[in-house]
């Protein structure tokens, strides 16, 4: 069977920057550009934090894939499973996690000619699984075990969980991280206000991971 053959493989892809994202910030720095003129007492912290936070989320990566992934369970009584009360369904479905930076929480100061711009560590944003893919197979139950609706968001609260913990094994946080450091460099360091009279020095958090 078609299904059986896919069981347990996966579409993968790390991806590069969201341009819509990268084309706000261009957008955004453009301004600030334009706004503080030739005068670099115009570039404070107070104005990159509020721009920074305007920005919101900065996504960089997406990680997409196909899984089929198998439910079961069984009824128990003081730890032993009851026979004949099995309930089981396979699923495949598509899905989508991004990661990147939240730019709400930059800190920034400016200490005589060093920009100092500090941000949170790379961090998933979203994780949605495409509705539309999901597809049931080997549905089985029995009087004393029916499936529920509770079943299948149990099931995809789990898969949902696996899924970040592969993307993260992946390289998909570190990737970000590299990426969000590269993305704003370039953007600051194309205002003249900043790449004359100051040295930009940004900091990424490391990502805490629970093993």
């Amino acid at each position: 069977m078609k299904i059986l053959d896919t069981l347990g493989k996966s579409k993968k892809a790390i991806g590069g920057v969201i341009a819509i994202i990268v084309l706000v910030i261009a957008i955004f720095f453009a301004g600030v550009h334009y706004a503080s003129g030739s005068n670099n007492d115009k570039i404070t912290s107070t104005t990159i934090k509020n721009q920074l936070t305007e920005i919101n989320e900065l996504a960089l990566y997406s990680y997409d894939y196909s899984k089929v992934g198998k439910f079961s369970n069984k009824l128990s009584f003081n730890g032993w499973k009851i026979p004949l009360t099995q309930k089981t369904f396979i699923i495949t479905y598509d899905g989508s996690i991004k990661a990147g930076i939240d730019l709400k929480q930059a800190k920034i100061s400016i200490d005589n000619e060093q920009l100092n711009i500090t941000l949170p560590a790379a961090k998933i944003l979203s994780h949605e699984i495409d509705e539309n893919s999901i597809e049931v197979y080997d549905e089985s139950s029995n009087i004393f075990n029916q499936i529920s609706i509770n079943d299948y968001k149990s099931f995809a609260t789990k898969e949902k969980k696996k899924n970040e913990k592969e993307a993260i094994s992946n390289g998909i946080l570190e990737k970000s991280k590299t990426k969000a450091e590269q993305t704003l460099t370039t953007y600051l360091q194309a205002i003249p206000e900043i790449k004359d009279y100051y040295k930009l020095n940004i900091t990424i958090e490391n990502t805490k991971t629970d093993e």
